[in-house]
This record gives structure tokens, C-alpha cells and sequence, in this order.
């Protein structure tokens, strides 16, 4: 049902760590990232899966993905390493987030991501939000890691 989606927002560090749960493994398209320095803003779109909702382990032929915004604010500076840049070709799968307080105040956001991936955040504190968009559909490959589908 239409706005039944997932809606969750981040304020420290052990809310980015549910943020990086729930994105784990979920692909980012390049040309879906951007950073809006006027706006002090950071957006990008995943298409993260609905572990949630899976009903059977063995297969995954239930699994399915979800398009999924993640908008950190407050932000002063963004960097990416090795993943071709930003509103780029091509598309990356997250792994985790990690942030770091920085000597004199703010603090650090760094998204990983598979193969080496980087994009580092400079923010005055953990303001994020999370939410899902649009209707599932059906997932047309296997996440990395995931404990569901250990055969």
C-alpha cells in the first residue's frame, strides 16, 4: 500500500548504523547521487532489498528491492574515491557507513562501498533520513551478504 514504506530518520552514530543494516549491499546508481553544496545537502537513491518481508530462505525467490532515499543535511563537503564520481555512469553496492567525530567540532560520514568505494562526508552533526519510494518489485539478483541465502 502506497506510503506503508519504510520512513526512518538518523540523528547519531547508532542511527547510521541501522541506516548501513538496511542499505547493506543495495546498489546506488551513479547518476542518482548529488551533492547540493548551497543546500548543505547530500542525497542519494538505492534500491535497497526488503529482507523484511522475505517469506523463504532457502531460494530467495521472493527477495525484492525497493527504490530508497537517503538525504544527509547539514553537510559541508563531500569527496568520492574510486568509484567514478558523482552523477556518474554505472552503479555501486554500499557495505557500510561509518562516521568519525572531527577535531573541532562536526562529524565524518563516510559511505563504503564494494571494491574499495568511497564517499566521505564532512557534516555539523548526524541529521539523515531514510525513506522508501514508490512500489516493490522483484529483485533481479542476490545481495552479497546476506545470512538468508547461506546455502
Amino acid at each position: 500500500m502506497p506510503g506503508d514504506g519504510l520512513k526512518i530518520k538518523a540523528t547519531d552514530d547508532e542511527d547510521l548504523e541501522v541506516f548501513a543494516a538496511v542499505l547493506q549491499d543495495a546498489p546506488m546508481p551513479l547518476a542518482e547521487v548529488t551533492f547540493l553544496e548551497e543546500e548543505r545537502r547530500f542525497a542519494a537513491l538505492f534500491h535497497r532489498y526488503l529482507y523484511e518481508n522475505v517469506q523463504e530462505t532457502t531460494g530467495g525467490d521472493d527477495l525484492q528491492q525497493i527504490d530508497c532515499a537517503l538525504v544527509l543535511d547539514g553537510v559541508s563537503s563531500a569527496q568520492a574515491w574510486d568509484i567514478g564520481g558523482l552523477g556518474g555512469r554505472g552503479q555501486v553496492e554500499l557495505m557500510t557507513i561509518v562516521s568519525e567525530d572531527i577535531q573541532g567540532g562536526g562529524v565524518s560520514i563516510t559511505l563504503v562501498f564494494h571494491g574499495g568505494g568511497h564517499i566521505r562526508l564532512d557534516a555539523d552533526a548526524v541529521q539523515g533520513r531514510l525513506a522508501d519510494m514508490g512500489e516493490p518489485t522483484k529483485a533481479t539478483r542476490r545481495p552479497r551478504h546476506s545470512p538468508l541465502y547461506d546455502l
